[in-house]
Formats: C-alpha cells, structure tokens, sequence
C-alpha cells in the first residue's frame, strides 16, 4: 500500500486537473473510470488497450473544449478600410479688386492699369443662351441673360512698324490714331496697344461691335452672335495665314494676363470660354466657319494662364452644321485644325448614334441653327454688327 501512494499523489492534481475541465457530466465520469488505476489501487491492472481508449476521449474531449472556448470568443468586427481623404480642393485664385479710380484710370490689386479716358457707351448689353443638346429638339426658347459669358480675342490688322526705340514717336501716333477709330466704331470692350497699355473702350455693361456672326458653346449653353454675350479684347497686331509665333510684345502679353484675370474672376468666366475670333467666327450665307481669321493659330494661350482652347472642337460644326473650306485650312494652320479634326470626328459619332448619315445630320443641324437665330435677331433688332478693319 505503502508503495502506491507517492504514484497517487502526483497522479491525483493531473486527474483533476482534466475533470474539472470537462463540462459534460457523462465524459467527466468515462474519464475518471478510465483513469481509476492511476489513482485507485486494483487487484488488476486493466488491458493496455483501455489506456489508449481513455487518451483518445481525453484528447477529443479538450479538442472539443477548445473549439468550443475559440468559437465562444468575441469576434473583431469586419476590417473596413479608412476611406481616402477627399483631396483637397484646389486654392481659389487671388482675388483682383480695384485699388484706385480716378477721372481717366482705374488700378487694380494684380497691378493692372486700365486707361478709360477713351470709354465710350454702346447700347446695354442682353442675349439669350441656348441649352447645349444634341436631341435634334428645336423647341428650347433661349434663356435670357446679361452678364458676359466670355472672351473673345481679336487682332487689329492695322498698320505695323518695327517695334523700336528710333520709332517711338511714330509708334504712339499709330496708337492715337488706331484708338481715335476704334472708339469711334465702338469696336471692342478693351485695346491693348504695343507698350502694353490697356484702354477700356466700352464699357463691360454694354454690348461691343467685335464678333458679328459667330457661334461658341461650353458643356452646358450655345451662344450666338457673341458681340451681346462675350467681351471683345484686341491686340494691336496683325496675323498671318498658319502663323505659329504671335507677334506681339511681352508688354501686351503681361498687360493681356493681368486683364484676363480680373474679367475672368469679376464675372465668373470659364477658361474654355477664353477663344479667338478665327474659333468663333462664321458666315452663315455660304454656312462655312473662318469668315474672319484673326489669331487663327498663334494666341499665347499658356502666357495667359488659360488651357490651350485650340484643342477644343468647334462648336459650329458639331451643334450648328457649319462646314470649312481650305482656305480656312490655310489660315488655321496645325493648331486650329486640330479642333476642326475633333468637331469631325465628333459629328461622326453623333451621326452614327442617330442612325443617320453625316450630311443628314449636317442638314438637321442648320435647321437648328436657322431657328436659334430667327430668336436671336429677333432680340437684337436686326443683323449682327462686324468689327472694322478684318482681312
């Protein structure tokens, strides 16, 4: 007897150590009877195959307890990823305001200087702007606005002498002269002549005499005849046909910055609606684009701050039908092509998605166009007004 109890001893915390671990009464009593020799003396020993029976219970049974433990834990919830922070939106641009006004001047916070002794009054300006669609509906009345919607950039086409000092005088009498004819004509809102200097000629209220028959549309409005809807801003300069380089001076291009700034942030202008008069003039008799071709190809678009509008399509021939000959092809040169080559393909597609064919969906489109200007004329009372001085 003497010689089992050391055996039960350090039998016995093991044997409870697992019965106290084992929750079904009926396992925790086939687990004590299969471990009774450990612990309680016999006359005989059981079959070594009994011991290997009451490990594998054993073994099943805390495999069970553990699953049971495991599964009984708290979940993590779901791992759901932080969204992105939203990227920041851009900085707006500094605001320009006037800083000073007097009697012939006005000086604004971007450093512009705006000469008005020469400011002379047109006629007040209204328009109506089209909704841009391309559902062949015609019954949209035009909407009736007064605040302008962009910016049209012309070239004076007048006299040029080299830009020297030994021309000086010559220089500022070409000037006077140029302003004298413009004022007299009321030719644009603003003149910026060789040394930079920028006269307001009509004032921004007041419809200018600059773009005549002419279309223009961003993603959203169609205008017409954008002497009502569009201010008129010309450099004195000429252009030649496919002429890549603009001939003008860093003054004028400094001065043109500035004053493109002020406009674009005074009435909310896009900078898609920043154009030239080759992108929006048209003649609607003969129904081609280009009927004037003043900086057909050579703006500073970039110098400006604004996107390279070139590579625009050109609305008159994706929503009005207009077509172009070659000699536009010769003035426009590779930069203003890119745009025809776009309002092409543009057509294209349209026309495919219609089901019709190019020049049936070409003749639909003048309908379209007749009838925006039978509305447009009707406003204004009569033709539209072209600018002196054109090739």
């Amino acid at each position: 007897m003497s010689s089992r109890k050391p055996t039960q001893a350090r039998a016995k915390p093991w044997v409870e150590w697992f019965a106290n671990r084992i929750t079904d009464p009926v396992s925790r009593l086939k687990f004590l009877q299969s471990v009774t020799p450990l612990s309680v003396p016999r006359a005989r020993r059981r079959p070594f195959w009994q011991f290997v029976l009451a490990a594998a219970i054993l073994f099943a049974i805390l495999g069970s307890i553990l699953i049971v433990r495991a599964s009984a834990r708290v979940r993590p919830a779901a791992v759901t990823r932080p969204k992105a922070a939203p990227a920041p939106p851009a900085p707006p641009a500094s605001p320009v305001w006037l800083v000073d006004k007097s009697t012939d001047s006005e000086t604004y916070s971007n450093g512009l200087r705006i000469d008005t002794l020469f400011e002379c009054a047109g006629h007040p300006r209204a328009y109506l702007a089209f909704r841009v669609d391309r559902t062949n509906d015609f019954t949209d009345a035009g909407v009736r606005r007064t605040a302008p919607a962009g910016i049209v950039f012309h070239t004076t086409e007048s006299r040029q002498i080299p830009f020297e000092a030994s021309a000086n005088g010559a220089l500022k009498q070409i000037g006077e002269s140029l302003i004298d004819f413009v004022r007299r004509k009321h030719a644009y809102h603003y003149l910026i002549d060789r040394f930079g200097r920028v006269y307001r000629i009509v004032p921004e209220s007041d419809a200018a005499n600059h773009a005549g028959y002419s279309v223009w549309a961003d993603d959203d409005w169609l205008y017409l005849n954008l002497n009502e809807s569009f201010l008129g801003i010309s450099f004195e300069t000429k252009t030649e046909p496919g002429q890549e380089d603009a001939t003008v001076t860093p003054a004028q291009i400094h001065a043109a910055a500035m004053l493109t700034e002020m406009l674009r942030g005074r009435f909310g202008i896009s900078a898609g609606n920043c154009v030239t008069h080759a992108q929006v003039s048209v003649n609607p008799e003969n129904m081609r684009v280009g009927y004037h071709t003043d900086w057909a190809s050579s703006f500073p678009f970039a110098q400006l701050g604004l996107p390279d509008n070139y590579a625009r399509p050109l609305p008159s021939l994706t929503a009005l039908g207009f077509e172009y000959d070659a000699t536009f092809v010769h003035w426009a040169g590779t930069r203003l092509y890119a745009g025809v080559e776009l309002a092409e393909e543009a057509l294209a597609r349209d026309a495919a998605a219609s089901g019709l064919t190019v020049p049936e969906l070409r003749k639909m489109l003048r309908k379209r166009y007749r009838a925006r200007m039978a509305e447009v004329l009707g406003m204004n009372g009569g033709e539209a007004s072209e600018r002196p001085g054109e090739q």
